[in-house]
């Protein structure tokens, strides 16, 4: 029977849970989706074994809650809320089977404060799906760990199986798990278990429709990651500090230094505690490999580390709840209160610049732009196609960002189809001869409308200019886009 402490953190968790979901949906129904989600809807609109760079999973979760809820952002949305919410209790439940309930429920409430699991849940990506089963992989694994059950190694293999039918780089897991295992004469004899070989087995066989695709569609996720640069003859250096340097900023300051105490307290328990190196283990591997894949290729995005950092808010959960939280009742309170806010303040600055904004970033460096102005701007195109093509069933939307094709796609009425200059690879559900047998429309910003417009000439004889689509922020234009009509 849980005893009165279990019961008192069972019960904050539900509420943090609860708060969560209510605030996020609620605030990713005003904001509009995130590029990235929108171009993620597209996939699910035309679902496959594989897409341009990654595996299908996030595509499927969509059209999941599309076919319950519609077409629509709140289909989306609430898809985005069930995958962090069932993520945060794997997280919840590993800590719990590490440690103990009051550990899981700092290790919730650290993540709940850091912009990248909080606000972050909002957009629904490829890496927010990879995590919720990656999370209860290692779940399962640990339980069968502990319980010496092979039925948990089995349930592993499924969880990661899925995950890498999410993105590829769940396959972490299986190298930081050999490694856990190899460090220990304890845990060495379970390298000798046949029912792991066979979980390693079902999560590849679940894994092996995208490799088919692949091998069908030449190979084209693997070659789209190589043609990213991760083998370049020169480190590059400005890559690995923004990569680096980035980490405190998606995690806050504050609560980056307690991941930090909390990674240096595993650290010193890692020989004595299993828990403690299976933890470390999870969240240092994902820092090495991307932080080395940001100094040898040309992109780098500090949120690559998502997969690994959730493990280390549970050793900074058990910091908290061994060596800070053995005070009164009160003091607990005011502590955690003091955590969660410190968090909470960048998160807060990022929500009100998002509609009132008081930051000097100048309108091209407003990263809170990237979820405003989809709507009009979708509307404004609604409007041109009613012109352009009145009656017609299927549309098409050209841009050279694939995000902006996807936006438009989500947002205006006709559902149109994109088609993207930059990443023609993409376009896996369009055919060049189709667009220009049909006519389309073609949005760009003003900046890059000489270049893109080029490119259009490689489809059109004629290009007609409709006008301008801006969106203000304020009373302030904050964004503007031209559109084009497009047609032979």
């Amino acid at each position: 029977m849980p005893s009165a402490d279990d019961r008192f953190y069972f019960r904050a968790f539900y509420g943090l849970m609860a708060f969560h979901c209510l605030l996020w949906f609620s605030l990713g129904l005003i904001l509009d989706l995130h590029p990235d989600t929108a171009d993620h809807w597209v996939w699910s609109r035309y679902l496959s074994w594989g897409y341009y760079e990654h595996p299908p999973m996030v595509a499927w979760v969509i059209r999941f809650f599309t076919l319950l809820l519609g077409n629509n952002q709140w289909a989306v949305q609430t898809a985005a809320q069930a995958v962090a919410l069932f993520s945060f209790l794997g997280i919840f439940l590993l800590a719990r089977e590490a440690y103990n309930t009051r550990t899981a429920f700092f290790s919730i409430l650290i993540l709940e404060a850091t912009p990248l699991f909080s606000a972050g849940s909002i957009i629904l990506h490829i890496n927010n799906v990879c995590n919720l089963f990656y999370f209860w992989g290692a779940l399962a694994f640990y339980k069968g760990l502990e319980k010496e059950e092979s039925k948990y190694y089995y349930l592993a293999g499924l969880a990661l199986g899925l995950a890498l039918l999410s993105k590829v780089t769940a396959v972490l897991f299986f190298p930081s798990v050999f490694f856990f295992l190899l460090i220990s004469r304890e845990r060495l004899r379970v390298l000798g278990s046949i029912h792991l070989y066979l979980a390693l087995f079902l999560a590849f066989l679940i894994f092996s429709p995208f490799l088919y695709w692949n091998l069908n569609h030449e190979w084209i996720s693997f070659t789209a990651q190589l043609e990213k640069g991760l083998l370049l003859s020169e480190n590059n250096w400005n890559a690995a500090l923004a990569f680096w340097g980035g980490q405190p900023l998606i995690l806050g300051p504050v609560l980056f230094v307690l991941f930090l105490i909390g990674l240096g307290f595993g650290v010193k328990q890692f020989t004595r505690d299993r828990g403690a190196a299976f933890l470390v283990i999870l969240t240092v591997v994902p820092l090495l490999v991307f932080g080395l894949a940001a100094f040898r290729g040309k992109y780098s995005d500090p949120v690559w580390t998502d997969i690994g950092w959730p493990f280390g808010a549970i050793l900074a959960g058990r910091f908290l709840a061994e060596k800070v939280f053995q005070v009164a009742w009160s003091k607990r309170i005011l502590t955690g209160g003091l955590i969660f806010l410190t968090g909470w303040f960048i998160i807060g600055l990022l929500i009100l610049q998002s509609f009132y904004p008081f930051l000097p970033f100048g309108n091209l460096g407003d990263r809170t732009l990237e979820m405003r102005g989809w709507r009009e701007l979708g509307e404004t195109a609604g409007k041109a196609y009613d012109r352009c093509f009145p009656g017609r069933k299927e549309v098409y939307i050209l841009a050279d960002d694939y995000q902006l094709a996807a936006v438009v796609s989500f947002y205006a009425p006709q559902q149109p189809l994109p088609y993207s200059f930059g990443k023609w690879k993409r376009n896996l559900w369009v055919t060049k001869e189709e667009i220009r047998e049909s006519g389309a429309l073609m949005v760009c910003p003003p900046q890059t409308c000489a270049r893109d417009l080029e490119k259009t000439r490689d489809f059109f004889e004629h290009i007609i200019p409709l006008g301008e689509a801006p969106f203000y922020r304020q009373g302030q234009e904050a964004k503007k886009f031209n559109l084009f009509y497009c047609t032979n």
